[in-house]
């Protein structure tokens, strides 16, 4: 029949994915976990992250509605495409672009689902630079649109209401999406089947472990990003000052 059919496809999604190494996947791990705790786990991190969606949007429109109306009656005059804005958008397209071709190249495209992607053993040349440039990017983007300011200025360091909102997507996508496809696969994707081997809470609660440290992470990371910036931007003018400064005479 076609050479375009189901079943090369589902080939080229996890064809790749070797179950021999621990923590990729396969019937052992996805039996680590009994179906009754899965169950009960998925319907209660479903919830609480159906209600912080929810809760967190409802705040947001309270807090933000007038900021926002503010900054999309002010787009079509103010609007101003600077080059260094276009050119790290070639350089994002151009690294996703990278992956997903060393991900088909593999035939570990389902991995292409991971909010942080899963490295195999097995690499083809340059995809494990390509793998840690994506995760500098990760920070340099926000670096940048913090650096543009205007639309990109950040919440106040003591609202939690966007950290809440992403954490409650990040429960929905995991506990969905990744888990439904995880166990059809039986691919262990970003470790809902079964922990990793490095994992320290392994063990039969390592979900929940991962749904607490992962919250705190999620609340914290983006205020420490601002803080680190806001920081570091007086040092680095005073520095560029201070190189400006001309050279004393010595009579």
């Amino acid at each position: 029949m076609s050479r375009y059919s189901l079943q090369n496809l589902l080939d080229w999604m996890y064809g790749g994915v070797d179950p021999s190494f621990a923590g990729n996947g396969g019937p052992e791990c996805a039996a680590f976990l009994s179906g009754q705790q899965r169950f009960l786990e998925s319907l209660v991190f479903l919830s609480v992250g159906v209600v912080e969606i929810l809760l967190s949007l409802w705040k947001l429109r309270q807090l933000h509605s007038r900021e926002l109306e503010g900054h999309l009656l002010q787009q079509p005059q103010t609007k101003q495409e600077s080059l260094g804005k276009n050119v790290l958008l070639v350089v994002l397209c151009l690294i996703f672009g990278l992956e997903v071709g060393f991900k088909f190249a593999t035939r570990t495209v389902i991995y292409l689902l991971n909010p942080c992607h899963v490295v195999t053993m097995m690499q083809l040349p340059f995809e494990m630079e390509i793998y840690y440039i994506q995760h500098v990017m990760l920070y340099v983007v926000p670096i940048y649109l913090l650096r543009k300011g205007g639309i990109y200025t950040p919440e106040p360091l003591c609202n939690f209401w966007w950290a809440l909102l992403s954490t409650g997507f990040m429960f929905v996508y995991h506990f969905s999406i990744l888990q439904i496809l995880g166990l059809v696969t039986e691919v262990n994707l970003n470790n809902m089947l079964c922990p990793a081997v490095s994992d320290p809470f392994y063990g039969p609660w390592y979900r929940i472990w991962a749904s607490g440290h992962q919250t705190v992470m999620t609340m914290t990371h983006g205020k420490l990003v601002i803080l680190l910036f806001y920081s570091a931007v007086p040092i680095f003018k005073c520095s560029v000052d201070l190189l400006r400064l001309p050279a004393k005479k010595i009579d």
